[in-house]
Formats: structure tokens, C-alpha cells, sequence
């Protein structure tokens, strides 16, 4: 049933034109769709690693020593590895981008008196949305009206009680509406949002301590070593037979 059969407000929310003069000044919901890493990303990773950057300079010294069919050894092993890794991540990436779509939820807001579901995006500041049983909240506001209902917000919070909401108290993004109904006026959108800004402090770069720079250079070291070792040790046994000869 929809919410404005069952209250007694007068409940209009904005206009088309209110809504598209403030999504101009930038009140916008402009949150795109991005469920893993960039293309970029993935190339980057699987391209520029500490391993290939020094099997890279070990190629060019044994092309130096002309040994070069040790260098196609090399690069076949590099190219196999990176195409594979490749493959399996852009596979991996555009089944997550499926169902980040398919997933994606669906607000109901009221603009000029009557109900719409519309994509998140589609948020303006100022917009009155409508919150039933098992929604998802995707912006912060302030429930208006005479509504009641009860917030999951443990996601945000970690308490498993449930939060009673009623005119006047805050609607946070990323908690779920469990029981009742009820509307509030959008405030905070985009990156704005207490949820965008969990997300983004989440993803916020740390500085790696100096114990685990070495963990994990200890870590890698091993390979480079071995495979030098193995170049080198043919050559070396060839200038020892050369000396002895001229001796």
C-alpha cells in the first residue's frame, strides 16, 4: 500500500524543476556504480610487480652476457603468469559488476504529491523518501511526518538493538528500515553521507610499518636469488675451465 494512502499529512515533496535546479548546483546523489577495481588497476598490478621489475634487470644483464635465449625463458614465464592473472581478475570483475547491478537498491521518494521508484542517483537534497519494511537507507535525513518505525543500524554501529524513529530524528545511510513506515527529508548525499564516509575512511591509503616493509622484502627475495644463482653458476663454471686452460 502506498505510504500516502495511510497518513493524514499533506505530503507533496519537491517539484521537477526543484529537483533539477538543485541536482544543477551540485545537491545531487552522484554516487556511480564501481563494485571492484579499474581495468587500469588490474593491469597495473599484475604488470609492475617487484618480481617483473627484477627479472626485468636480470634480462637485460644476461642479454649484455649474450645469453639471450635465458632472456626468452624469462619473458615467457613473466607474460604467462601476467596474462593468466589477468584473465582471471577481469573475469572476476565483471561478474561482481552483474550483481552489484542486479543488487543495487531502489529508493521510493515523493516528488509533486505522488510516489515514484527511482535509482539512487536520482536523489536530490530536499527530496522526501519513503521507507517501508526491509529497505535499505542510501542517504542521511530526518524523519518529517507521523510516521513510526524501528532501525536496524548495527552495520554502522555494531548494537543488534533495534532504534526507534519518529519525526525529528536522524535517518542514517546503510541502516535498514525492519518495522513501520514512515518518510524523511534528504540532507546529506554522496559523499556526504555517514556511510560514503565510512567507506571512504576504510579505503584510506596506511602507511606500512618498517617491520612488515621487511617481512615482506625478505619475503621476495628468495626467487630473484635462486634465479640468478642458476644463470650464473653455467657461466661461472665456463671462466673457471677458460682459466685453467690458459694456466
Amino acid at each position: 500500500m502506498a505510504f500516502l494512502a495511510t497518513t493524514t499529512d499533506p505530503i507533496n515533496g519537491l517539484t521537477e524543476q526543484e529537483a533539477a535546479s538543485r541536482r544543477a548546483t551540485g545537491q545531487g546523489n552522484e554516487m556511480p556504480l564501481q563494485s571492484s577495481r579499474t581495468y587500469a588497476d588490474i593491469f597495473r598490478d599484475n604488470l609492475f610487480t617487484f618480481i617483473n621489475i627484477v627479472l626485468f634487470f636480470i634480462s637485460l644483464v644476461l642479454i649484455l652476457l649474450g645469453r639471450v635465449s635465458d632472456v626468452w625463458v624469462i619473458a615467457f614465464v613473466i607474460s604467462a603468469n601476467a596474462i593468466v592473472n589477468i584473465y582471471q581478475e577481469i573475469r572476476a570483475k565483471r561478474k561482481l559488476d552483474q550483481i552489484a547491478l542486479l543488487t543495487r537498491p531502489k529508493v521510493t521518494l515523493i516528488r509533486e504529491g505522488r510516489e515514484r521508484i527511482v535509482d539512487p542517483n536520482d536523489i536530490v537534497v530536499g527530496d522526501l523518501l519513503v521507507i517501508y519494511p526491509g529497505d535499505q537507507v542510501v542517504v542521511d535525513g530526518v524523519a518529517v511526518g507521523d510516521g513510526e518505525f524501528n532501525m536496524d543500524e548495527s552495520l554502522l554501529t555494531g548494537e543488534s538493538d533495534l532504534i526507534p524513529k519518529k519525526a525529528g530524528d536522524p535517518i542514517y545511510s546503510g541502516s535498514f528500515c525492519v518495522s513501520g513506515a514512515g518518510v524523511y527529508i534528504a540532507e546529506k548525499v554522496g559523499q556526504e553521507s555517514y556511510a560514503n564516509k565510512l567507506t571512504a575512511g576504510a579505503k584510506t591509503f596506511r602507511r606500512v610499518s618498517w617491520l612488515n616493509f621487511k617481512i615482506s622484502s625478505m619475503r621476495r627475495i628468495p626467487m630473484p636469488c635462486c634465479v640468478c644463482f642458476r644463470r650464473w653458476t653455467p657461466l661461472a663454471k665456463t671462466v673457471r675451465s677458460s682459466t685453467s686452460c690458459l694456466a
